[in-house]
């Protein structure tokens, strides 16, 4: 265990004891540290655990046993209008990964997730059966945390700043390892850098080196950015006024910069569906009378158009400035296909989805198959019933409507926006069926605000969820 790693713990073990929002913090921050292993390797079977997986695990415990929580989460998890579907395919999930690596082993070939396989084997039990269904055993109870307490105004307010400020982790990361690169002194990054296998931190591009952060390669470090930079533009207007004008923005830009810096294919999109789904946003809320921020929509609309204007006088008078650009856009996107990742990934992905038919849509179990495609990844580990079940809830979350309250309606739509260019970067990129402990928090805030209107916390409660 290095000394980062005993810093961290040490931090999880104050926001533990401590009351107040310092591990939903730390949640936030400690998601800049991909390649931070907290557990030595010996200790778990090479299993890699990250800060931010256990200070979510001890975030979700601290909310459901905080006095009066217990009933109030089983009477949210049982209610289909809440979280009641979600828990249904949770529990089939736990049911798949142990039947159905046994029902069809030998039988159908995946690429497993549990050890990294060039190659498709028979299907039969692994590690992975365990932990992918305790993943995703923690990202529900992300969900149902954040529906406990994102009722609390303050507690949304604590979630705004926490998001800042893992935005800015991350720019700083992100500097921190193109300036080591830099002046030869990467080693010194190596006690940020212990988990197991081969993380490609020296990657390059046309003579360039991807910015990976502390991440575990460049594609990892461009996504986190890019989500963080999406989050933050779009629940900018639910920011208070002195950081809504003068941190935000910068923090935007900086994370946008890193994003692109990265290389990744998977940013690159995510950044287009972000600037389109941008667009989108700024129509609605013009033509909303009562959308917050509105005093800012003209000042976002003439920055754009000074951007596109200066792009523009680029284009037409010093062409050549931009080839750099161009050769690494042709790279990232155009020739992606030409690369050997992209063989690799495409592979997994055919596997996976081979699987799905191969056991006539009943799918090898959560935690059997590993591909590059989020949605064909439950498709293939748990079926067609599993993909109804977690689909049902989504679009649930999706349709779910807020109180009267202008700010708590501005915040879940803001939410709803932040989830689509995730929905598309994981076709891209999602490598396991785990939805993520982060994009749980925000269904769980999602809901939260829905019930508002039919569920009102009790002044007890409020204060109890600003506290926890």
């Amino acid at each position: 265990m290095t000394w980062p790693a005993v810093l961290f713990w040490i931090v999880i073990a104050a926001g533990v004891l401590m009351r107040g929002p310092l591990l939903l913090y730390a949640f936030f921050v400690f998601g800049a540290f991909g390649t931070l292993d907290m557990i030595p390797h010996e200790a778990v079977g090479g299993l890699n655990l990250s800060a931010q997986t256990f200070c979510a695990l001890f975030l979700v415990v601290k909310i459901l046993l905080a006095k009066g929580n217990p009933s109030r989460a089983m009477a949210a998890a049982l209610d289909p209008s809440r979280l009641g579907v979600l828990f249904i395919f949770l529990a089939y999930g736990f049911l798949s990964a142990y039947v159905m690596p046994r029902l069809f082993a030998h039988l159908v070939e995946v690429i497993p997730i549990a050890v990294t396989l060039p190659w498709a084997v028979p299907l039969e039990p692994t590690a992975a059966n365990f932990t992918q269904p305790a993943y995703m055993a923690l990202s529900v109870g992300m969900t149902l945390a954040f529906t406990l307490v994102g009722g609390s105004a303050n507690f949304r307010d604590h979630y705004l700043q926490a998001l800042l400020l893992g935005g800015i982790v991350l720019i700083a990361t992100g500097l921190v390892d193109m300036t080591m690169a830099s002046l030869g002194l990467a080693d010194l990054l190596e006690p940020f850098r212990n988990v197991s296998g081969n993380p490609l931190i020296d990657d390059h591009m046309l003579g360039a080196k991807r910015v990976v952060g502390l991440m575990p390669e460049a594609s990892s470090y461009g996504g986190v950015c890019c989500e963080a930079a999406v989050g933050l533009t779009f629940l900018r207007p639910s920011f208070h006024n002195r950081l809504r004008d003068l941190v935000v923005p910068p923090t935007i830009l900086g994370l946008i910069v890193m994003a692109m810096l990265s290389t990744s294919s998977t940013a690159y999109v995510g950044l287009t569906i972000f600037a389109v789904i941008f667009a989108m946003n700024w129509l609605r809320r013009f033509l909303a009378p009562h959308a917050l921020g509105r005093d800012a929509l003209k000042w976002e609309g003439l920055f754009v158009f000074a951007a596109a204007l200066a792009l523009l006088f680029v284009v037409t008078l010093a062409p050549a400035v931009l080839d750099p650009a161009y050769a690494m856009i042709d790279e990232v996107i155009f020739q992606k296909s030409e690369t050997g990742s992209y063989v690799e990934r495409t592979m997994w992905t055919r596997v996976g989805l081979d699987a799905f038919f191969a056991t006539d849509g009943i799918g090898v179990g959560l935690g059997s198959a590993r591909t590059s495609n989020w949605y064909v990844a439950i498709l293939s580990n748990t079926g067609v019933i599993g993909a109804m079940l977690l689909g049902a809830f989504i679009v649930q979350v999706m349709l779910a409507r807020s109180c009267n309250d202008k700010g708590a309606a501005e915040f879940m739509t803001a939410l709803k926006f932040t989830l689509l260019p995730s929905a598309v970067m994981l076709a891209l990129a999602g490598t396991t069926p785990d939805f993520g402990a982060g994009v749980g928090a925000k269904f769980g805030l999602i809901l939260s605000l829905a019930s508002l209107k039919r569920l009102p916390l009790s002044l007890s409660a409020a204060t109890r969820a600003e506290n926890s």
